[in-house]
């Protein structure tokens, strides 16, 4: 049965949205968890050039998703404004993550300059299918409570996403790299691997497009604004500038811990047997997590169940600092516990939409695609600044590749897989605390929406 026009959705919606959160990790997140090691271990480059290259590149292309959301919103075509872009741009977005992990023969100018421009041409194509994807949410239902199950949905899929690249990558990669070792990396191993998972990838966007529906649609006075007044009453939505710092915060301590745990486990542990389960364990648990604990919102309330959320995954990481990385036991307990503590973000992105509600109701214009566009480049920073971040903190501790590292590389490492994502996390919190949308006064910005559109649709039939 079609979903109601505010309300329900049904099974079958939520888990298909989900598919396509699958999908991106299939894709972006195999550049977020391997493409610093790919960089530093296969193409030569130095761990703080890479961490330059991926700050450099990933800020320029936040700059980008403003532009693509505002144009998105103001294009309706006969398929909706935002389900076009999935069916269209995924398959461009599969080839820039294979360009992504190739390089070139030449020095080391040459290759750093083809990782920088596969790199940045892989994150606009990113924008081109993620944001319009983010932004589909916003149009499917107006239910508070269905926003949340249907982050959750999305969530999940990141998780179980992220277990499939990490149960998947790395022995593909060293199956394709055919080295007798067996622990030893090529690019030709990364290159077929990136091909492999984004074939899977393609078709799961193409199900999202064919299966999601926008089914709020708003006025053409609502979106047929000019740029300028849109981007102010974007930047003048607070509620939704503080989820966006929240976002930016919590998914730094994600992508940050991601690029870089690969170098834990290689050099600090020294057991690659154990990359792919200790990979995994994070998104099984997370997705866990969420499925049994996002739905605290009901009762909790939103902002007091992504501060408990920030919370449990900052103590876990605090304690594996001071953890010997021999002791197996106690990193899988605790590397769990991180997993399982991490549902702030699909409450997060469920607050998204509600902000969108309460600029429009405060101001008469609906901007989904600017709105979100805002958040995207919140995620996106936080991917180049965890990222970048973590690969600069390597080189500033003197990581060195393919080699026994030294007692300070050896601290370096730790303190960026463990001390710098808790960090994040418990910033997070500060912003969280200060979001003024509380379940009551949304309800009443619901009722107010509801009533205005109910009265435009008697002047129109009149």
């Amino acid at each position: 049965m079609a979903p109601s026009t505010e309300g329900k959705l049904s099974f079958g919606t939520k888990l298909t949205y989900g598919l396509g959160d699958f999908a991106s990790q299939l894709m972006w997140s195999l550049a977020s968890s391997y493409l610093v090691l790919f960089y530093t271990d296969n193409v030569g480059l130095a761990a703080g050039s890479v961490g330059i290259l991926m700050l450099v590149a990933r800020v320029a292309d936040a700059l980008f998703d403003p532009l693509l959301g505002a144009y998105a919103e103001r294009h309706p075509t006969k398929h909706g404004r935002f389900r076009p872009w999935l069916l269209y741009a995924s398959p461009i977005l599969a080839v820039s993550v294979v360009l992504t992990f190739m390089t070139v023969p030449g020095g080391d100018v040459t290759k750093f300059l083809w990782a920088g421009a596969t790199y940045l041409f892989m994150g606009f194509m990113y924008s081109a299918v993620n944001l319009p994807y983010g932004a589909l949410a916003s149009v499917m239902t107006r239910d508070g409570d269905e926003r949340v199950s249907l982050m959750s949905f999305r969530m999940i899929g990141t998780n179980l996403g992220a277990v499939a690249l990490s149960a998947l990558t790395m022995p593909l990669v060293l199956h394709f790299s055919g080295v007798g070792d067996g622990e030893t990396t090529t690019t030709t191993g990364f290159t077929i691997t990136a091909a492999i998972l984004a074939c899977i990838a393609v078709p799961m966007f193409w199900l999202v497009f064919a299966k999601s529906k926008e089914i709020i649609q708003p006025q053409i006075s609502e979106t047929r604004v000019p740029l300028k007044e849109t981007l102010k009453v974007v930047l003048g939505n607070k509620p939704l500038m503080l989820v966006t710092v929240a976002l930016f915060l919590s998914l730094t301590n994600l992508f940050g811990r991601l690029a870089v745990v690969i170098y834990y486990y290689i050099y600090l542990m020294g057991r690659y047997d154990l990359i792919a389960p200790l990979m995994m364990l994070p998104s099984i648990m997370g997705a866990i997590g969420i499925a049994c604990f996002a739905r605290l919102s009901k009762t909790l309330g939103k902002k007091k169940t992504v501060i408990l959320s920030l919370t449990i995954t900052a103590i876990p990481t605090i304690l594996l600092f001071f953890v010997d990385p021999s002791n197996l036991t106690l990193v899988i307990l605790l590397t769990a516990l991180y997993g399982l503590g991490n549902f702030a973000v699909p409450v997060l992105m469920s607050m998204v939409p509600d902000a969108i509600d309460y600029a429009q109701d405060k101001t008469g214009v609906r901007s989904d695609g600017t709105a979100y566009a805002a958040t995207s480049m919140g995620t996106k920073i936080a991917s180049a600044v965890g990222g970048a971040m973590g690969a600069m903190l390597l080189g500033a501790f003197g990581y060195v590749a393919n080699q026994q590292q030294t007692e300070v590389a050896a601290l370096g490492i730790n303190v960026t897989v463990n001390l710098f994502p808790a960090a994040a996390s418990l910033l997070a919190i500060i912003p969280v605390a200060l979001y003024p949308i509380t379940e009551q006064k949304y309800a009443e910005i619901t009722a107010r929406l509801r009533a205005r559109q109910a009265a435009q649709q008697t002047t129109d039939e009149a």
